[in-house]
């Protein structure tokens, strides 16, 4: 045998994490014998034992290719792994797992391809085994593949706590375990469930279709795979009986469905290498054949389907009892554990049922008013009569969405009680809808079975019409006037999920159509929960399966609730996030209506620039429209120098007007904002305050018209800010290349990380770090206020906790993001100079004819920008500073080594009206916001830093010019399906976040960093990605611009180095950090002991906090957010599963903002008043039930259950009080005049959800105020009065409720007057 030197093969690339355990190295390999030397003396090859097996082929033509290596040797066993060596390509090495039947190498060998013959040389490699690991340090060694066959698998639901009912069964080939197998891959910390299925054509059934293709075509075996990731399974439960034993595995959400396809679709000519994973493609269904249902439109109740993989969540597994299976079975079972999965035993608990056969869908469809008529009369007969508002159907797919409740346990009998139930509704608030919200908000039933593997399944519904918790759940209370009730769906590659409606701010389109609220949805697109989103794939065919899903999507609309949602549009920023509007049309107003009424776009052919346009109008906005003056609209002209426009998206608005437009803001700060980021017809981009305008005029620009449109209001997004500017893993690199020392970040780091160590304990320490590091929500000065009012001396248990996730949260970024806070810097809104006082940028060597342009080496563009003191809280009118001296401004993200630039920032007596804005030059040779990542004045924001330290050395790197890609138009007008078409490509080819990390890891790997002409072209090619969505042309990131590997830093699976540059450094320092809320501090008792609270108060303050809890509880099941500490302060410490986190906390910011506006009015309303002397108190009331809920929920928590065993209960929300923070500061630092002497007691009843049980009467009560809003539909615009709305009263009640409603009416008089 000839000796070849030892090499390994190298194992698959996958995108999946790889686990953290402890690996063993492999004993040394020895020589091999060879295969025929061993038949020969008729013994068994010891290969034969071995789980893979690697052979080394040479000889072969250069043209070889990995499937003509597949053709040749798939017959002797599973291929593993191919690679022909580059780039002589004479040379290949492939594994069998396991080994092949018998031997199929040797030094002399004939190779047969397209028909030819060669002669080759085959050669046994030496025996390389995977290394065993530990998953816990210290603990045993396992293999990392594990492999069971079993001879059954069966897919179902769980119709009973203790029951499996089968919905299908397959069975492996009597004699043939091959195509089904269940292994567990410990490198990838996952099952993976191989089956095979023979499907029979549905036509022979007697399904109508057209499809052209012959009857039976397609019925072979078609072998899938289902891929359960071990964080994804939590139960598994163990059935035996004589000759097997079974696994039944139940999950939450789907697992990961795979298609093996035929062995010429594995192989790309163009590639050298081909490992397992590229046998397979993403599955989104598995059926007999795709395209009979491709024109259907998506719905819940996916039919015809083989397996409804979506639906069907619970597996059985069944092996035989064979010595090697139990075995390997042991094996696992201890793996398991140790990944905290609960193995149960239960032989004769738990049983299996066959399939029944469930009428609920037809139930519905015959229910419908547009139901066409059933041949089936027996069916008819059973649910005749059943119809159900599309209010009550809607939150009943909610249920079965979410997993509240499964088909096959609602009967006919259910849905009667539902209808009856809503027909028969009190007022306007409908009962059955609300019952339904009961189960989608409660979490689940008090369940006592101790081995719950479903705990949100209700498995018995008809039991909520006797559930007095149930039947008298309060409806949502009223929302703010800028906000509107939104329905969500989240639509993944097997299943839909539909969210309870929720309020959030609006937009233009939806408060002109306000009376069709409830036909507007909002959809999402992702992959399968335990996935997230859905990842671009420009040159892979393996995940077309969930692009055709989504395009089968906004192609064919979504059936819910018995209505058919059409593809309207998509905002701008939703767009990112794969996410779009539908609506369902009625006969007089449709999707085209709408499109037409949004703006006049005719005259656009690019797609994207048309889907861009409409996107306008799905800002999220506040309009003005109660002003008592209107604007006076006029144009003037753009400053344009050299081919660039200065004033590119900025405007003028009068400081008359700036009132009226900041008055529905109720900003906290003195002063009037500098600039608003607005909307107005087709016009879009920044106006800025100017004291020369005169009374109602706006002045607007030729670059901020973009099209016409019907809408007249004036519209704002935000008003101009300041908080404090931050660097990145971007800017740093950037700022490092242009050589700052290492040092000067690493000073910054230490002194950060010191500081929060100490915020916890120290109060001086905590308010100097929150009056400087200001974050864009304003979060962290309400904190500071907070201190300063004394709660943290008091350890106040919610500002405790907000500041831990504060602290959690800052950690968290610094050691993912490099996010270093700079004190000396500002994150502001970027307008112009209209007095051209400011000395722009000039061009080195270019010969300029204004003398004021005139640049040497020691001139800088200069800039004007007024910020607040450092510890003033922003909007103190007394405490602004003018910042003077060399500044750095860039904008994020910055990849450019020219986009950050240095710039004088100098004080400008005409400029100090402006506030928290960064004002540029309106002179010079070229504008400055574009040199800064290609920026202008529409709104962005940038970053301003003078802190010396910071000022780079090289001061004038030039500038990026970027050619940007021609957009390709039509020659004819856009349509409907362009835009569909436009969609999907840009989810399928957005490569915005991989050449993003391409930039990153090149820039920490090459020598010059940034400056390296690889770094270079990045950027280029990142500024063709951030504009895709507008051109439509896609940015294709080249092979050799790939990273080879990837730092440490990034934590990315794969190959990884240990960076020693700056960014590795400052990811060494920082440990991980985890928030876990710590409330065991005690309540204030300076608000507590302050006023002596009725009974009625503290129950109808029970009320309105059990409304603030539940629409907290929809705010987190909808973000995924875990606690409400990071919901209340925006500091998410989960990654979202579309969008970055900057993205996230910017539209928590909005959502906590309207949210807070809604209570604070609700509990506004409930008092009677503004006026502390009746407000305060009922401040007080909320603070007091807050604080009882707590300590009855700890008095419960002591106690222990008959076995011994502590009984935890969850802790109460405590965030509601904190609505009003200054006001509980207030209160808490008024004269020690309490009027209780002591703390109270707690009442035996004051357990968080008790106020549910309250009888109906305080209800009406609270309804008569109207802070509840008892029909989604009338506060969506629909018609009605809201006389209409009310229940029937007697006469005397109804003179009291109106004198409150009167009395209400002046409120809110006053209100829009302050």
């Amino acid at each position: 045998m000839n000796t070849v030197t030892r090499t390994r093969a190298p194992q698959p690339r996958s995108s999946r994490p790889k686990p953290s355990m402890t690996v063993q190295s492999p004993r040394p390999a020895t020589r091999a014998r060879t295969g025929h030397a061993m038949q020969q003396m008729h013994m068994r090859p010891d290969w034969k034992d071995w789980p893979s097996l690697a052979i080394r082929l040479s000889g072969l033509p250069n043209s070889i290719t990995t499937l003509d290596l597949a053709k040749h040797f798939h017959r002797y066993g599973r291929i593993a792994y191919i690679e022909i060596h580059e780039p002589r390509r004479e040379s290949a090495q492939l594994r069998f797992s396991p080994p092949p039947s018998h031997c199929c190498w040797d030094s002399k060998m004939l190779f047969e391809m397209r028909g030819k013959e060669y002669k080759i040389r085959g050669q046994l490699l030496p025996r390389n085994d995977l290394p065993q690991v530990s998953i816990t340090p210290g603990g045993p060694l396992y293999p990392q593949r594990l492999t069971m066959k079993p001879v059954r698998v069966q897919f179902g639901v769980l119709s009973r706590p203790r029951e499996f009912m089968e919905m299908r069964s397959i069975r492996s080939p009597s004699g043939d375990k091959g195509t089904f197998s269940f292994l567990l891959d410990l490198r990838f910390r996952a099952i993976d469930v191989v089956f095979s299925c023979n499907m029979k054509d549905p036509r022979r059934a007697g399904l109508k279709t057209d499809h052209p293709s012959p009857i039976g075509e397609k019925e072979q075996p078609t072998t899938y795979k289902a891929q359960i990731f071990l964080a994804h399974l939590t139960n598994l439960v163990v059935f035996e009986d004589e000759t097997t034993f079974s696994l039944l595995i139940p999950l939450r959400s789907p697992p990961v469905f795979l298609r093996e396809v035929e062995m010429a679709a594995q192989h790309s000519e163009g590639k050298s290498s081909w490992n397992e994973s590229d046998a397979w493609v993403r599955a989104a269904d598995i059926n007999y054949d795709t395209g009979f249902f491709q024109h259907e439109k998506v719905a819940l109740h996916r039919k015809h389907q083989f397996l409804d993989i979506g639906r069907w969540t619970t597996y059985k597994f069944t092996f035989e009892k064979d010595r090697s299976t139990l075995t390997t079975w042991d094996t696992m079972r201890k793996i398991l554990r140790d990944y905290n999965v609960s193995i149960h035993d239960a032989a004769d608990k738990f049983s299996t049922v066959p399939a029944t056969k469930s009428t609920f869908w037809q139930t519905l469809e015959l229910g419908s008013e547009d139901s066409a008529p059933c041949a089936n009369s027996a069916l008819l007969a059973d649910t005749e009569g059943i119809l159900l508002p599309f209010e009550v159907r809607y939150q009943l797919e909610v249920c079965i969405s979410q997993g509240y409740f499964e088909e096959v346990n609602i009967d006919s009998t259910f849905l009667r009680k539902l209808s009856q139930l809503s027909s028969g509704q009190k007022g306007a608030r409908n009962r059955a809808k609300d019952l339904l919200a009961f189960v989608s908000d409660s979490g689940g039933p008090d369940a006592g079975d101790a081995l719950n593997l479903y705990p949100r399944r209700y498995y018995d519904p008809l039991a909520l019409f006797s559930d007095r918790k149930a039947l008298c759940y309060y409806p949502d209370l009223g929302i703010p006037s800028h906000c509107s009730w939104v329905r969500k769906v989240v639509i993944t590659p097997s299943t839909m999920y539909l969210s309870s409606p929720a309020p959030e701010p609006s937009n233009r389109v939806l408060r002109k159509f306000a009376r069709y609220g409830d036909r507007f949805l909002r959809v999402q697109f992702t992959d399968e929960l335990v996935k997230g989103r859905i990842y671009s794939a420009p040159q892979d065919r393996k995940h077309n399966a969930l692009f055709n899903r989504v395009f089968r999507t906004l192609q064919n609309g979504i059936e819910v609730a018995g209505r058919h949602f059409q593809f309207l549009a998509f905002g701008n920023s939703q767009f990112r996030e794969n996410g779009a509007y539908f609506f369902a049309p009625t006969e007089h107003t449709t999707c085209d209506h709408i499109r037409a009424w949004m703006g006049d776009v005719a005259h656009i052919r690019v797609t994207a620039k048309y889907a861009a346009r409409l996107g306008q109008c799905f800002s999220t906005t506040r309009p003005l429209t109660d002003s008592p003056i209107s604007q006076s609209v006029e144009e003037i002209d753009d400053i344009e120098r050299n081919n660039w426009c200065f004033t590119d998206g900025v405007g003028k608005i009068s400081p008359h007007l700036a009132e009226y437009v900041a008055k529905p803001l109720r900003l906290t700060q003195k002063h009037l904002p500098s600039a608003f980021q607005f909307r107005l017809g087709g016009s879009k981009g920044l106006l800025v305050v100017w004291p020369d305008l005169k009374f109602n005029k706006i002045l607007l620009r030729p670059s901020q018209q973009k099209f016409k449109a019907q809408s007249t209001h004036l519209e704002l997004i935000k008003p101009s800010r300041f908080s404090v500017a931050t660097l990145n893993r971007q800017t740093i690199l950037i700022l490092s290349c242009l050589g700052v020392p290492d040092t000067v970040f690493m000073n910054l780091q230490k002194k950060q990380l010191m500081d929060y160590d100490k915020a916890l304990e120290d109060a001086e320490t905590a308010m100097r770090l929150l009056c400087t590091f200001v974050d864009q929500n304003g979060v962290t000065t309400a904190l500071a206020q907070m201190i300063k009012d004394g709660f943290m001396q008091t350890k106040e248990p919610f500002l405790a906790c907000v500041l831990q996730v504060w602290r959690a949260w800052s950690l968290k970024m610094l050691r993912e993001k490099a996010r270093i806070v700079v004190e000396k810097s500002a994150f502001v809104l970027g307008c112009v100079d209209e007095t051209g006082t400011l000395r722009g940028y000039h061009e080195p060597g270019s010969d300029s004819k204004d003398p004021s342009m005139c640049q040497t080496t020691q001139e800088f563009p200069q800039i004007f920008l007024q910020v607040p003191q450092s510890g003033v809280q922003p909007g103190d009118m007394g405490g602004y500073k003018v910042v003077e001296g060399l500044c750095v401004v860039g904008r994020n993200p910055s990849l450019h080594p020219g986009d950050i630039r240095v710039v004088e920032a100098i004080d400008v007596p005409a400029l100090r009206h402006l506030r928290d804005v960064v004002v540029f030059p309106s002179t010079g040779d070229r504008d400055i916001p574009s040199m800064c990542s290609g920026g202008d004045l529409d709104g962005d924001d940038f970053f301003v830093i003078w802190d010396p330290d910071l000022v780079p050395p090289e001061r004038n790197h030039p500038p990026m010019r970027h050619d940007a890609v021609q957009p390709v138009q039509l020659s004819r007008d856009v349509r409907v399906n362009d835009l569909v078409t436009f969609f999907v490509t840009y989810m399928k080819n957005d490569s915005l976040c991989t050449i993003a990390h391409a930039h990153l890891a090149q820039s920490d790997c090459l020598a010059d960093g940034p400056k390296d002409p690889k770094c270079v072209e990045l950027a280029h090619l990142h500024s063709n990605a951030v504009d895709y969505p507008k051109s439509g042309q896609p940015a294709h990131l080249r092979e050799n611009l790939r990273p080879k590997s990837f730092p440490h830093f990034m934590e990315k699976p794969g190959r990884s180095y240990h960076s020693k540059k700056i960014l590795g450094q400052l990811y060494d320092v920082v440990t991980k950090a985890e928030f876990h809320p710590n409330m065991s501090g005690a309540f204030d008792e300076r608000i507590i002991r302050r006023f002596d609270l009725s009974m009625e108060m503290l129950k109808r303050a029970r009320i309105v906090k059990a409304q603030h809890d539940r629409a907290l509880r929809q705010i987190m099941n909808q973000r995924e957010i875990g606690t409400e500490f990071e919901v209340w302060s925006t500091f998410v410490m989960t990654r979202p599963r579309a969008g970055s986190e900057y993205q996230m906390q910017e539209t928590m910011g909005l959502i906590m903002a309207a949210h807070r506006e809604r209570f604070r009015d609700a509990c506004i309303k409930v008092a009677g008043s503004r006026e502390p002397e009746v407000l305060y108190p009922f401040i007080a009331a909320v603070y007091r039930v807050t604080w009882e809920a707590v300590q009855a929920a700890i008095q419960a928590g002591n106690h222990r259950d008959n076995n011994g065993a502590n009984q935890e209960r969850p802790m109460p929300f405590i965030s509601f009080p904190w609505i009003f923070d200054q006001e509980l500061g207030r209160i808490a630092n008024g004269p020690a005049d309490y009027r209780l002497d002591k703390m109270p007691e707690v009442p035996a009843d004051a357990l968080e959800g008790d106020a549910q049980d309250e009888d109906d009467t305080e209800y009406e009560k609270l309804l008569g105020l109207g802070i509840f809003a008892p029909k989604l539909e009338d506060s969506e615009g629909n018609e009605g009065s809201e006389a209409d709305s009310l229940p029937p009263l007697d006469e005397e009640e109804l003179v009291v409720l109106e004198e409150k409603r009167t009395g209400m009416d002046e409120l809110e008089l006053l209100m829009n007057d302050e």
